[in-house]
């Protein structure tokens, strides 16, 4: 999906200037562990997910992979992409 709103997520692959400064290890691990964190529970949910609807007789493997969002739906995957990679640079750069 496409429009003045919207964002291409690999447009945060490459931040622009320096994330880290001289002693920010400590951040850098927390970082790590924000990221492994929302990995692990949104694999686990979309397991759960997958596998309840199997348990009905709802296989849904290949319409999730071929599943194209609209505006609206475009609009949450976004936002939600954006808190995600919010908490993940403030805790590398330790802001609050």
């Amino acid at each position: 999906m496409s429009g003045p709103d919207h964002k291409d997520p690999t447009s945060f692959n490459f931040p622009e200037g320096a994330l880290l400064r001289p002693g920010q290890t400590d951040n850098l691990g927390r970082a790590l562990i924000s990221l492994m964190r929302e990995v692990c529970v949104l694999n686990d949910r979309q397991m759960v997910l997958e596998k309840i609807l199997a348990d009905k007789g709802v296989d849904v493997t290949d319409a999730i992979d071929n599943y194209q969002p609209d505006e609206a739906m475009q609009s949450k995957l976004d936002e939600r992409t954006g808190a995600i990679i919010k908490t993940i640079i403030g805790d590398l750069t330790g802001a609050e």
